[in-house]
């Protein structure tokens, strides 16, 4: 099974050395707010684009894909190196390509406006991260 990784165009891909644990949540938004008519009819009103929120659990990622050398203080990332938290600070906002440990590819966004892990008891990192695809 290949490895989980995120691409850009202009950026080193990140490739994680750990593939998110399975099996994956994803949370289908239908874009639609449902309502009722003046008559009492259900009717459905579009506010946005249907949209897929895809779940990556982490276990066991290690520093080097976590923080990977990142200067907090500076804000910047060591030189050759590529990280989820340079990532989350350089691409939120911005779509790029996640690689599903399946090979399949996804154009998305960060769907978390904050990056919230774990430091486990071995080194390595643990958390959620959550990834919006839009489908529609």
């Amino acid at each position: 099974m290949p490895g989980a990784s995120f691409t850009a165009v202009g950026l080193t891909a990140l490739n994680f050395s750990v593939n998110p644990s399975y099996p994956g949540k994803v949370t289908l938004d239908p874009g639609l707010v449902p309502l009722k008519s003046e008559g009492g009819e259900d009717i459905f009103i579009r506010k946005g684009n249907s949209s897929m929120l895809i779940a990556l659990n982490f276990i066991g990622l290690p520093a080097v894909d976590f923080d990977g050398g990142f200067d907090y203080a500076a804000g910047a990332q060591a030189s050759g190196s590529q990280s989820l938290v340079n990532w989350f600070i350089s691409q939120s906002g911005k779509t790029f390509t996640y690689v599903d440990p399946f090979g399949k590819s996804h154009s998305v966004v960060f769907g978390q406006d904050k990056l919230e892990f774990s430091l486990t008891d071995d080194g390595a990192w643990e958390g959620t991260l959550l990834l919006k695809e839009i489908i529609g």
